[in-house]
């Protein structure tokens, strides 16, 4: 027995959550930042960080299949609405960000990147409790 050393990520249960970034070009510095801060904080988290409109959003979590997406709003109701959680990031400080992870909705104006994290990290757990499911 070789103990799963070899077998691939999904079938040992270990596969890499996904988070999709996908802002405006106008925020590719900050988005850019965020992603690498994820990726250093989170390191065991994919991410994928894309600059566009909601068709490249639309196409790339059809690619992708993330489990968290965040994005600049207006937000496509479809695939994003499937995904296990998503933040739309307000770029406008007077507008609060949108948050859902579950069922679970709310609202924060200015988010830090602590807040950010800690919907990874639930995000996380959630993507976790399905596939232990099954789902």
């Amino acid at each position: 027995m070789n103990g799963g050393l070899h077998e691939p990520e999904e079938r040992r249960g270990t596969a890499k959550m996904k988070v999709l970034l996908a802002l405006e070009v106008e925020y590719r510095t900050y988005m850019e930042a965020m992603a690498a801060a994820i990726r250093e904080f989170r390191p065991h988290i994919e991410v994928v960080a894309i600059s566009g409109g909601s068709e490249d959003l639309e196409s790339e979590t059809k690619r992708l299949e993330p489990q968290l997406v965040i994005c600049s709003p207006p937000v496509p109701e479809n695939p994003v609405d499937e995904r296990l959680a998503l933040i739309e990031l307000s770029p406008d400080s007077a507008k609060p960000t949108n948050f859902r992870v579950g069922e679970r909705h709310w609202q924060s104006a200015n988010p830090t990147l602590g807040e950010i994290l800690s919907v990874v990290d639930e995000t996380k757990s959630l993507f976790r409790a399905s596939r232990e499911q099954g789902g």
